[in-house]
């Protein structure tokens, strides 16, 4: 099973190919340092913070929510 990073992660790479940014693009855009925005990519965090999702999200200028609108988050475990 992935953890949050990894899943986390692949959305984020599917929007920068989508949007045509980079990952540094991104970190300038969501006011945060390289280093940070990069790490979550390499998975050196498990569980990324919700204050991080947040000013990614801000950065990509969409809602949280819209950010985390994908299968497994979507989805209701039964």
């Amino acid at each position: 099973m992935k953890t949050d990073s990894e899943l986390i992660a692949e959305r984020l790479l599917g929007i920068l190919d989508e949007r045509n940014l980079t990952i540094n693009r991104l970190a300038t855009l969501s006011g945060m340092g390289q280093s940070s925005v990069n790490a979550m990519f390499r998975g050196a965090s498990a569980s990324p913070k919700i204050g991080t999702l947040r000013k990614i999200a801000s950065g990509l200028e969409m809602p949280l929510t819209e950010l985390l609108d994908f299968p497994p988050y979507n989805e209701v475990e039964k």
